[in-house]
C-alpha cells in the first residue's frame, strides 16, 4: 500500500521519554517503527510527552478515548505527544501561513518502547475509489468505519513484534491507527485485538468528525 507521511517525529520524541526514566543518560538501540511516519512531521513543534491528559498533548491525540485504549490492550498507556500544537496555530496566524491539513499523535505506557500507538490523519481530494484501489494485498475489510476501512497485521520490519494496522477513509480524510507490540508478541494475540480496536477506531473517527 501507497505510504503516507505521518508522526516520526512525536514517535521519536515519545520513545526517548519512556526510555528516560530508567535511563538518562543512555541512548536508546530500539529501531524505529516502521509506521506510516516516513514523511515529513507537520510540525516541528510537537508537544513534550505528556501523562495522559491526551486533550494537553493536542493534534490528533484528543480524539483518542484512553480509557477504551487501555481497556482494549490491557495496558496502562501514560504519556502521549501530538501535533499541530495552538503554538503551531498562532504562529501560521501571525504570519497569516495555513499548517498543514494534517494531525499526528504517539502514545506509549511510559515502561519500554513497546508497545505504542500512532494515529495519523491527512486531508486529501482523493476519493474514497482510489483509497480503495492502493490498499495492499491482504487487507481485510472494516464494516461501519468511515467509507472505506480495512485492518492488517504486519508481522515484518516493525521494529518491534507484530503491529495491527487499521486504516479508514472518510469525508475527505485519511486515517491511519497503528499498534505495535512488543517483541515475541504472537500474531494470533495481535489478531484478537482487531474487534476492540475497530471499535477505538469509530471513536476517533466520531471525534474527528463533531470538531469538523
Amino acid at each position: 500500500m501507497r505510504r503516507i507521511a505521518a508522526a516520526a517525529a512525536a514517535a521519536a520524541l515519545l520513545a526517548m521519554g519512556a526510555c528516560s526514566e530508567e535511563n538518562p543518560d543512555e541512548p536508546s538501540d530500539e529501531d524505529p517503527v516502521e509506521t506510516a511516519a516516513n514523511g515529513e512531521s507537520p510540525s516541528e513543534d510537537e508537544t513534550g510527552p505528556v501523562e495522559l491528559n491526551l486533550e494537553d498533548a493536542e493534534g490528533a491525540c484528543p480524539y483518542i478515548d484512553s480509557e477504551l485504549l487501555d481497556s482494549t490492550t490491557g495496558e496502562e498507556f501514560r504519556f502521549a505527544s501530538g501535533a499541530p500544537t495552538s503554538a503551531d496555530q498562532e504562529a501560521a496566524e501571525e504570519d497569516e501561513s495555513d499548517v498543514p491539513d494534517q494531525a499526528t499523535c504517539a502514545v506509549q505506557t511510559g515502561e519500554a518502547a513497546y508497545p505504542d500507538l500512532t494515529l495519523f490523519i491527512i486531508g486529501t481530494e482523493a476519493g474514497a475509489e482510489i483509497y480503495e484501489d492502493e490498499l495492499s494485498d491482504g487487507a481485510e475489510s472494516v464494516d461501519d468505519l468511515g467509507e472505506v476501512a480495512y485492518w492488517i497485521v504486519h508481522t515484518e520490519d516493525t521494529g518491534a513484534g507484530p503491529a495491527l494496522e487499521m486504516g479508514w477513509y472518510d469525508d475527505g480524510d485519511i486515517y491511519e491507527l497503528r499498534y505495535t507490540t512488543p517483541e515475541e508478541t504472537e500474531p494470533a494475540a495481535v489478531e484478537d485485538l482487531v474487534s476492540g480496536f475497530t471499535e477505538l477506531a469509530r471513536s476517533i473517527n466520531s471525534a474527528a468528525s463533531e470538531e469538523d
